[in-house]
């Protein structure tokens, strides 16, 4: 099982394996970092699926939810499956995944869009569950990734961060 790690951190980090600039609001906001690897590279890192990773992708704008270090939600309570919901009925967009830092809580989601997609991210899904920063990313970063059939069963399979390509 490959595993990813996502990180937004002030400066840039020794070994990631991709970086790219963050603006907010057109103000520097520091940088994202992911690494491709089993080990948790940073405190301040979530597992995200890697597939949205990709060193070729370019720039691109998303919607950053992050729990707050109080927050315990777990995957299976209602707000998340509801978000859930709502992206998939929607367009997709370039690329979503969720966060974790452990296999049944929600610590968080990523969605990537480009081009006219951008306004959309207003109206994440995953915004009603924790508050949402619109980050534009540098390339390098994130690429497209086809959605999901459907969400997995979190007591089934759930060491994965939503969306994965199969049932396990």
């Amino acid at each position: 099982m490959t595993r990813a790690w996502l990180a937004l951190l002030d400066a840039w980090p020794g070994g990631a394996d991709a970086v790219a600039e963050v603006r907010e609001r057109g103000e520097p906001a520091g940088v994202l970092a992911a690494w491709i690897r089993r080990a948790k590279p940073v405190r301040e890192a979530r597992r995200i699926d890697p597939r949205v990773i990709d060193r070729d992708g370019a720039a691109a704008t998303v919607s950053f939810v992050i729990a707050p270090a109080e927050a315990r939600l777990r995957f299976d309570d209602l707000a998340v499956q509801q978000a859930r919901r709502r992206v998939l009925a929607g367009p997709p967009f370039d690329a979503v995944t969720t966060m974790l830092r452990d296999a049944s809580h929600f610590e968080g989601a990523v969605t990537v869009a480009r081009g006219p997609d951008t306004a959309r991210l207003v109206d994440d899904p995953f915004a009603r569950v924790f508050p949402a920063r619109l980050l534009e990313v540098g390339a390098g970063l994130f690429g497209a990734v086809a959605p999901p059939a459907g969400p997995t069963i979190e007591r089934y399979g759930s060491a994965e961060p939503w969306p994965w390509d199969r049932f396990l």
